[in-house]
């Protein structure tokens, strides 16, 4: 098959009649933590951040200012 040629899973599953869906999602987060827990943590000590800069808005007028 297909995907044994390129190496990754697979599994037949149907929506229309539910058969092997929760288990190819099951299997599927399943491998994902695997990955994610196989590979070293980047910089656990200090979580990532996002610098947001901008400009003040200033309001005048309108029905909302005071």
């Amino acid at each position: 098959a297909f995907a044994d040629e390129i190496g990754i899973p697979f599994m037949e599953t149907s929506a229309k009649n539910s058969t092997n869906v929760e288990q190819a999602f099951m299997a599927m987060a399943a491998a994902i933590k695997n990955r994610m827990a196989s590979q070293p943590a980047m910089n656990s000590a200090r979580p990532p951040t996002v610098n947001i800069r901008g400009q003040p808005v200033n309001q005048k007028g309108g029905c909302c200012s005071s």
